[in-house]
């Protein structure tokens, strides 16, 4: 078939990737200038099905009232952005019930486990240059109360099976010595050592060129604009004229919601902003070999090459894009109490995207009620740990074969009962 993939994001070029190996002819297309120029772009580059819990979670609703008006805070509600998200609003308090919570970690976790997979065997099969770090991910406690609460929350992975171990503060700094400058600020910590990580936009980026040596097309700074319809989609209308296709694929990110309205379709998937902040680190024989995670500040340390990437917090503001200085410096306090030894004058980065969040941390992945239309969005903050793994499933699911995974559980509407 002729498949059109909207969208050049993490999400879209593995959905481009597997398509080929079903013997599709494949077109992509972008509103951006070059494929992970969106939420891909500067995210935290973390493989981590040690993540997959939903942040709606019991006791979330009472911390975001508690955090409002705080511009540090690690989840900040703006209040003008609340006449666009009510509806989505409801939906994620009704999924801060407890059993709702475990239904919609044990369903993500599912397929971020398989997209584990499926990275692992891309990434060396295809010996793709992204930054990759040596496996394992530690999660790092200031407390021996969040440590014990940490502990307790981790019991639902161990019940899944996935790996992981708890560290004393020496523990910690023998896994990662960059931590010995902060040993007294250690409560402990958990190691994740089957997590992975590395640069999104330079992963996204090399497999899109293996994409091309497989005759994929890309149609870049091309957005879609409408589709041409009557039962099945004919065609997508573009900045440059219409794409014609026999099955199409919507992977546009937070801009699916208001593609797919002009089809009948409401996607639940909210545009949730998340920063980062990138600091090169050049000379520095300290830096850090594996991603680290501070529970306190919410936020993720990555290395990637000679750079450190720290990614974290979320801003519910509608679709502003703005960097905002008060958040960016929470990110650079964390970096320096993490490594006070960095030095502050390197060069260093700052950029926002907006995460397409759906309220039950669940991406939408399947068919639709449009026979040719495929959905693959609300990733939310694990577009690169879901992507592998929802690109090979849709791919099998459009060549009419029976997904390796399970997708019920990501269809939209939800099924009845998935609790």
């Amino acid at each position: 078939m002729r498949v059109v993939v909207i969208g050049a994001g993490l999400i879209g070029v593995t959905t481009a990737w597997y398509l080929p190996e079903q013997g599709h002819a494949v077109t992509v297309l972008d509103r951006n200038p070059a494929p992970a120029e969106g939420a891909s772009f500067a995210n935290g580059g973390l493989v981590t099905p040690s993540t997959s819990d939903s942040w709606a979670a019991p006791g979330m609703p009472l911390k975001i009232l508690k955090w409002l008006g705080h511009e540090d805070a690690p989840v900040l509600l703006r209040l003008r952005a609340l006449p666009g998200m009510v509806g989505w609003g409801l939906r994620f308090l009704r999924e801060c019930r407890e059993k709702h919570w475990r239904a919609n970690t044990r369903a993500t976790f599912a397929l971020a486990r398989a997209s584990l997979e499926a990275f692992n065997r891309l990434a060396a099969e295809q010996h793709l240059a992204f930054d990759r770090n040596p496996p394992g991910l530690i999660k790092l406690f200031r407390d021996p109360l969040s440590m014990d609460s940490a502990v307790r929350a981790s019991r639902l992975y161990q019940e899944l099976g996935y790996p992981l171990r708890a560290l004393a503060a020496e523990g910690c700094i023998a896994e990662e010595p960059s931590l010995a400058p902060i040993r007294g600020r250690i409560a402990g910590g958990i190691l994740y050592p089957a997590d992975e990580s590395g640069d999104a936009h330079g992963f996204a980026r090399a497999l899109a060129s293996l994409c091309e040596s497989r005759g994929v097309v890309f149609h870049q700074s091309v957005a879609a604009h409408g589709f041409d319809r009557d039962r099945k989609i004919k065609s997508v209308a573009t900045s440059s004229g219409s794409i014609a296709g026999d099955a199409f694929v919507l992977a546009t990110g937070a801009q699916s919601a208001p593609l797919a309205r002009q089809l009948g379709l409401r996607l639940p998937v909210y545009p949730a902003k998340g920063y980062s902040l990138t600091v090169r680190h050049r000379g520095w024989n300290r830096a850090p070999r594996r991603p680290i995670v501070d529970d306190g500040r919410k936020a993720a340390f990555t290395p990637l090459g000679d750079r450190i990437r720290v990614a974290g917090t979320v801003e519910f503001d509608g679709w502003n894009t703005g960097l905002n200085a008060a958040r960016g410096r929470m990110l650079e306090q964390a970096l320096h109490d993490v490594f006070p030894e960095l030095a502050t004058d390197n060069a260093r980065g700052q950029w926002s995207g907006l995460r397409p969040l759906t309220p039950d941390g669940r991406p939408i992945v399947g068919g639709s009620d449009i026979p040719n239309l495929f959905l693959n969005t609300g990733h939310g903050p694990l577009g690169l740990t879901l992507a592998c793994g929802s690109g090979l499933a849709l791919a099998e699911l459009i060549s009419g074969d029976r997904p390796s995974l399970d997708l019920s559980p990501y269809r939209w509407p939800r099924p009845k009962g998935l609790h």
